[in-house]
């Protein structure tokens, strides 16, 4: 069984292989409009204005203005493509702008059939359909924007434009990063059933109480009957978590074999900037710790709108020509508990 890696540093060297095209959207003083997304190669085309950023800025909703929006758009695009989502294996995507902003969990359902020998005169066994147990889920309003200055117009400064077009794609996937893991990293795991304490022993090497605690830890998933696949973890454990996986390494006659049931590990160590002389951080996943988790049922990914860049002129009284507003509506579900097995990869 081969092992797959994500981490933002895999997931952007895979898309350094191939061509991806996508249309995005965008608005200009509240008219769509929409501008095509192209990476070959890992090379992402941008957009060359035919004009200095201060004569195109200055033209309101003219056609000029839309077309410094869509470099706009690309460059958001570019800086989002620096900071990838990584939480796609473990959540299911639900997409539909019809979403409420209160969700029920009736829609986390799944079905359980099964087929047994039907004696004559037996009444046929009816399936039936089960809901996970969690939080409701809400849609949630996330919104950032930035101001065009009257001084980055006259002095046609598109280079601080740039910084902040890219910066807001950057923190928008940090943002959904955050609040798709943070869920399960901050759980406080109430129950000793969704916890496995390190196995290893006096005299182990390190990986070697890796490989012990994760195969207690599948093997405590499986018989809670959540049996889990992903592991999620710091990059700083990351050698031994990949020896104790990969296995294959006989050490004092006795051979260790890869830990059977993870195939997939995911790396996460946060995300942090600093605004102003405020700092943001995300917390990742402490290190010594991690999570076997059972991807998909339990975990849903809500997009009632994924981002979307809206520009209108602003206010000139405070020497503000234009004024760039991303927002999205975006949800999440997470029955926790149900689903995850926290480990302790520490003596």
């Amino acid at each position: 069984m081969s092992l797959k890696i994500v981490s933002i540093e895999s997931l952007k060297e895979r898309r350094r292989q191939g061509t991806v095209t996508q249309m995005v959207p965008f608005a200009v003083n509240g008219k769509p409009h929409e501008v095509e997304k192209k990476i070959v190669n890992g090379e992402m085309e941008t957009f060359e204005m035919t004009k200095p950023f201060g004569e195109m800025i200055t033209y309101g909703s003219s056609a000029q203005f839309t077309e410094l929006l869509r470099k706009v758009v690309l460059d958001v695009e570019l800086g989002r493509e620096q900071v990838p989502v990584i939480y796609g294996p473990i959540y299911e995507r639900l997409s539909d702008p019809n979403m409420p902003k209160l969700i029920d969990a009736k829609w986390a359902l799944y079905g359980t059939v099964i087929f047994t020998e039907h004696l004559e005169g037996e009444e046929v066994k009816f399936g039936r359909l089960a809901v996970e147990h969690g939080p409701t889920a809400k849609i949630l309003t996330f919104t950032a924007g930035f101001e065009y200055t009257k001084e980055m117009k006259d002095f046609n400064d598109s280079f601080s434009v740039e910084i902040l077009n890219r910066s807001m794609g950057e923190s928008w996937n940090a943002l959904l990063n955050h609040i798709h893991l943070n869920p399960i990293i901050s759980f406080n795991y109430p129950d000793p059933d969704n916890q496995t304490d390190w196995a290893g022993e006096a005299g182990d090497s390190m990986w070697v109480g890796y490989w012990k605690t994760l195969s207690a830890a599948v093997n405590d998933a499986n018989v809670a009957k959540r049996p889990g696949n992903i592991l999620l973890a710091s990059a700083q454990n990351r050698a031994n978590i990949e020896m104790a996986l990969k296995g294959g390494f006989m050490i004092g006659g006795t051979t260790y074999p890869a830990v059977d049931g993870i195939d997939t590990v995911i790396y996460y160590d946060g995300w942090s900037v600093t605004v102003g002389k405020k700092d943001y951080e995300y917390g990742g996943v402490t290190p010594g710790e991690a999570y076997l988790i059972r991807p998909r049922r339990g975990f849903k990914e809500l997009v009632k709108q994924d981002l979307r860049i809206e520009a209108a002129t602003a206010d000139l009284s405070r020497l503000i020509e234009s004024q760039i507003v991303g927002y999205g509506y975006r949800g999440v579900y997470a029955a926790v508990q149900a689903n995850v097995q926290k480990i302790t990869l520490a003596p």
